[in-house]
């Protein structure tokens, strides 16, 4: 059962009576902007340095997803912002929802930051959220835990709440309603209060009873800031972000054999000869008294002290708490003639975090030289707690819980949580908590040796504790274990402008992660023995605006190796060793281009060679060279914006293209590549903008992830669907 969440009362007592007084809710013009399908080169994104570097001085590849371009292509969850990105791809089972794959590496690999600061494992923590909230997505990719501790392998994603703003006051609310009745509504309120405070509060809920028989989902996302200039030289920023969801969630379409299958597909290739059939490719197979739901609450308070010209001290203190249950049927077995085997899991999680960072800054110069410095300190503990139900597999269990193919209504899949016989033996019902304080010791600096030449370089020393016990409620047995990691990661990079819109520039950077997922939360007592993987980048590319600015691309070529990856032991495949090694190396190209007044065109395309170099799974059996799963090798996204001349009207269309990925380590499923389009229209009225927009023009059938049982079933696409939806702004 998911517990009641209060607000703290220091997030409540900002807007008190005394100060409702002094709010003051100003009129603002609205206009329409066009709105290029591209950040800027010159934008500050915070996920790329410490030091408020730009795009363009930044030595890696940064990208920033605007409100406006989230909204202009109809990305509505953060999976759908994300598979925007360059060489990005977003999706999951339930348990580990919107979780994102580029660059050869998934899931615990990926970090995910709000407004810059981590939680945990994006594998654990990420849930599906409407955009509304957010101002933008800021992508860093590449080995980032020089900037954010383990874990950081493949890419750091910063999403980024909309913040008070004094300049811009105002309200602003959207309605809309599409296909498999789904409706989203948000609104959002930006104040001044007094003359040096600015609040902003956000809502949005998105209601969809979904593409898949029996899916009803729901997204509640309040988000709040508020800031105060407490004097000329120190300013206090508080937050708050409080969610909630809930899903009769799909776990996945289970494979057929072809010669079972009523309406055989070829989206998938199989070595067993499985395919997806189409006939229950939208069919949900979860029992009948599934459940999944969680609630957060992140409350932040920054304070920031301009000492003098050149120093800044930051201090940022944070709290997160977090509630998740769910109870479903997650692995789904075709057996002849027409049955399927499920299992049943339960898991609930109670998860805090403190944090709390301070940094120290200074702009000033060294021998005539432009240098921009930060140190600091950062101490985070996270207490985790969880209870876990898994049923055991037996021949009585797997008969209770097979369920027949054709069943088609609610009512016929089964209501099993209060059956106690599932989940006998060892293992099946356990009960355990996790503590892991982690202290580190970071800088970073930023030298200009001349105009032209920036070196930047960043080093971060974490110390992490990982304390883990373990009850099993089966044998009543108690098991407990301490481990230590000292994690060192460093960042070199060069940057040089040839000319004000031209910049090449060349990063190294390291980095580690846990072993196994890169879930420090889960890890074992005997991989915990092992220490932690590590990776090393080696990255170039040019970033450049050209034709007066109408035109900003970057190009990228990169390689990453992860070393000390969890393998069986050659020579004894019963013992397990961290001798594993893992690849990727891949270039990645992004481009807006002003073609006309009227007339934009934007599009990105990556392509990525991922391979185990080393892997032997059980059965001594080799995977080296196989693409790790969920990695299409190309991704490439295409856009066109354009103004109607002389009409209030302006039209657009986007194309997706994904390669083919593998849902498994043995790449014996593979998930054939696709190609989506998608279409709109909006109609600038006097109060804000009609859209009327198409996804999946083509109806296409695809299958986009793994399932939660990787090498049975996997994750079906939505068909063809429409929305209309009206924005205004006051």
């Amino acid at each position: 059962m998911v517990k009641q969440i209060a607000f703290p009362g220091v997030v409540v007592l900002v807007v008190s009576t005394s100060t409702l007084a002094q709010v003051s809710l100003q009129a603002v013009e609205v206009t329409a902007t066009q709105q290029d399908q591209s950040p800027s080169l010159q934008a500050t994104p915070a996920v790329g340095s410490r030091l408020g570097l730009t795009a363009r001085e930044t030595p890696a590849s940064v990208e920033v997803i605007t409100q406006e371009m989230m909204e202009r292509r109809g990305a509505r969850t953060f999976e759908e912002a994300l598979r925007g990105s360059v060489g990005m791809t977003a999706g999951g089972a339930p348990g580990s929802p919107s979780v994102a794959s580029t660059r050869g590496f998934t899931g615990g690999f990926i970090t995910y930051l709000f407004d810059g600061d981590r939680v945990a494992v994006a594998s654990m923590v990420s849930r599906p959220q409407d955009t509304w909230n957010y101002e933008r997505i800021e992508v860093l990719k590449g080995p980032a835990s020089v900037l954010y501790g383990e874990g950081a392998i493949g890419a750091a994603v910063n999403f980024v709440t909309k913040r008070p703003d004094r300049n811009n006051p105002g309200a602003e609310a959207m309605l809309s309603y599409g296909s498999f009745g789904t409706v989203r509504a948000g609104v959002g309120l930006g104040v001044n209060i007094g003359e040096s405070s600015a609040l902003r509060l956000d809502y949005s809920r998105q209601e969809t009873s979904g593409y898949i028989d029996r899916n009803k989902q729901r997204y509640d996302n309040l988000t709040m800031g508020f800031t105060t200039a407490l004097t000329r030289d120190l300013t206090l920023d508080l937050a708050m972000d409080y969610s909630k969801d809930s899903a009769l969630s799909y776990q996945g379409t289970p494979l057929v054999p072809r010669a079972f299958a009523l309406q055989p597909t070829g989206i998938v290739g199989d070595s067993a000869g499985r395919v997806v059939d189409r006939s229950i490719a939208f069919r949900n197979y979860n029992v009948d008294d599934a459940q999944m739901s969680a609630r957060s609450l992140w409350t932040r308070a920054k304070l920031t002290w301009q000492i003098a010209p050149e120093w800044k001290l930051r201090n940022e203190l944070s709290y997160y708490t977090a509630d998740r249950a769910w109870r479903n049927a997650e692995s789904f077995a075709f057996a002849a003639p027409g049955r399927i085997v499920r299992d049943l899991i339960g898991i609930t999680h109670d998860h805090q975090i403190l944090t709390n960072r301070l940094d120290l800054m200074n702009t000033s110069a060294i021998a005539g030289m432009k240098n921009r410095f930060v140190a600091g300190l950062e101490y985070m503990k996270t207490d985790f707690s969880s209870n876990r139900d898994f049923s055991n597999g037996s021949a009585a269990a797997d008969n209770a819980l097979t369920v027949g193919e054709g069943a088609t209504f609610h009512g016929s899949y089964g209501a099993l949580a209060a059956n106690p016989a599932l989940y006998v033996g060892a293992g099946n019902r356990t009960i355990f908590g996790a503590r892991i304080p982690t202290s580190a010791l970071f800088l970073e600096d930023a030298l200009s040796i001349s105009h032209r030449w920036t070196v930047v370089g960043g080093l971060r020393q974490d110390d992490v504790k990982l304390e883990r016990q373990s009850v099993d409620l089966n044998t009543r047995t108690l098991t407990s274990f301490t481990q230590k990691y000292r994690p060192t990661s460093a960042r070199l990079g060069v940057v040089f402008a040839i000319d004000p819109d031209t910049s090449v520039y060349a990063q190294y950077t390291s980095a580690s992660a846990p072993i196994g997922t890169g879930n420090l939360l889960l890890l074992s007592a005997a991989n915990s023995a092992f220490s932690l993987s590590t990776g090393k980048q080696f990255e170039v590319g040019i970033k450049q605006s050209a034709f007066g600015g109408r035109l900003d691309y970057t190009v990228v070529a990169y390689k990453i190796e992860l070393d000390n990856v969890l393998s069986r032991d050659f020579s004894n495949p019963t013992l397990t060793v961290n001798s594993g090694k893992q690849s990727a190396r891949g270039l990645e190209l992004a481009a807006a281009w002003k073609a006309t007044r009227d007339l934009t065109l934007s599009g990105n395309l990556a392509r990525v060679d991922a391979q185990f170099d080393q892997l032997i799974e059980a059965g001594h059996v080799s995977r080296a060279g196989n693409t790790p799963p969920n990695v299409p090798k190309t991704v490439a996204n295409l856009w066109a914006d354009y103004k109607v001349p002389g009409w209030p009207v302006r039209v657009g269309a986007g194309v997706n293209r994904t390669g083919h990925s593998y849902a498994n380590n043995a790449n014996t499923v593979r998930m054939n590549g696709y190609t989506t389009a998608s279409a709109y229209a909006t109609w600038a009225l006097p109060k804000g903008d009609l859209t009327f927009r198409v996804r999946n023009l083509t109806d296409k059938l695809y299958a986009y992830w793994s399932g939660a049982n990787s090498n049975n079933q996997v994750m079906i696409g939505a068909p063809r669907s429409f929305e209309v939806s009206y924005r205004s702004a006051f």
